[in-house]
């Protein structure tokens, strides 16, 4: 590797208060997360300094980091600050990455900046966006399973599992959709940079799918629908996370279709447990797509086909040898531990950021 990209950027955005929730990885590797609690993960942190090293002079710098999430700014009325910054390194004819958080995208494009995201539109892709595997902070298969891949031999009938929101109480539906229709008043009349989710939301026609699939004899299903998000997660509830991981690992693939972005944070948990996903394409940028054939490592159903998911299922199945099933399931971690593993992941960012800046 060569030396670190020399990283402007700067303080003075955001109290230390809000560090912990916005400050972007790379500078909290540096400044802490403003907390009395950062000793106990700055060690998990160092790594950064490997890829990025920090300097106070734009002229000197290679790259400019917005310090705090682009989300930050918007929610607290300081879009100025991100355009002043901005325009400050374009003047230099220098590049500024930002990071975007959560499930919504935003309508925010200036020619010199990079956007870090969670989710895209294929028919609307961005040059300059740079997907990244959602909020995935822990290698599950390391914690749960001392790092090392359950391998499942190929049975007859193809087992699969879901476990996740997929309807909601028909008051909270219906409080939801109003919700969405005033987000997407609000974006209409440009009150907001936030791009509004759709107004019907996605987990209805999440629900029909898993019933598609609940429904057919041919296959194995262990499907759970839930009716709020992360559970397990949120509530620290460990049973119901444990239930969650096991499902994933208990079955030779997992249903992965997006819920209020355009993106499945459970595909990417299915590779990092060296499972198989049955990914649902509703117009999604998959991350590294110039260097990784998706198709080569899940079940690829787009969703205007989903009625044929049955069939899909089927046919792959039947027509992959045991040996393939099983090495699937090994190349499938290998992808996740050199692309979406935190070090993996910020690896290739740093070759990304390298290659167009320096």
């Amino acid at each position: 590797m060569s030396k670190p990209i020399l990283v402007y950027t700067e303080k003075g955005h955001g109290k230390e208060k809000d560090w912990v929730n916005h400050l972007v990885y790379p500078i909290r590797a540096y400044w802490g997360d403003g907390t009395s609690e950062w000793p106990k993960w700055e060690k998990d942190f160092q790594f950064y300094k490997t890829y990025f090293e920090l300097t106070d002079d734009p002229n000197e710098g290679d790259v400019g980091f917005l310090p705090m999430t682009l989300n930050y700014y918007i929610n607290n009325n300081q879009m100025q600050l991100v355009d002043s910054f901005v325009n400050k390194m374009d003047k230099l004819c220098k590049k500024v990455v930002i990071w975007v958080d959560g499930d919504n995208d935003v309508n925010y494009s200036k020619s010199n900046c990079i956007l870090i995201k969670y989710s895209g539109y294929k028919s609307n892709n961005k040059i300059n966006e740079f997907i990244m595997p959602g909020d995935l902070k822990i290698d599950l298969l390391d914690k749960y399973f001392s790092g090392k891949v359950v391998i499942r031999e190929k049975l007859l009938i193809p087992s699969v599992g879901f476990i996740g929101i997929a309807e909601y109480p028909k008051i909270k539906l219906i409080l939801l959709i109003f919700k969405n229709m005033l987000l997407q008043f609000i974006y209409f009349i440009k009150k907001s940079i936030f791009e509004p989710s759709l107004i019907i939301p996605y987990l209805i026609k999440r629900k029909k799918i898993l019933k598609k699939i609940m429904n057919d004899a041919r296959i194995n299903s262990n499907v759970m629908i839930r009716n709020r998000f992360a559970f397990g997660i949120r509530d620290n509830n460990r049973k119901a996370r444990m239930e969650f991981i096991n499902n994933i690992v208990n079955n030779d693939y997992s249903i992965c279709m997006r819920g209020a972005g355009n993106y499945s944070i459970r595909f990417y948990e299915t590779l990092c447990l060296g499972r198989i996903p049955i990914f649902v394409n509703t117009d999604c940028v998959l991350p590294f797509e110039d260097k990784i054939n998706w198709k080569d490592h899940c079940i690829w159903i787009e969703e205007s086909n989903k009625k044929n998911i049955g069939n899909k299922i089927l046919e792959f199945h039947q027509n992959i040898s045991n040996t393939d099933f099983m090495e699937l399931q090994q190349k499938n971690r290998i992808i996740w531990e050199k692309y979406f593993s935190i070090q993996g992941f910020n690896r290739q960012l740093y070759i990304y950021i390298n290659n167009i800046v320096i």
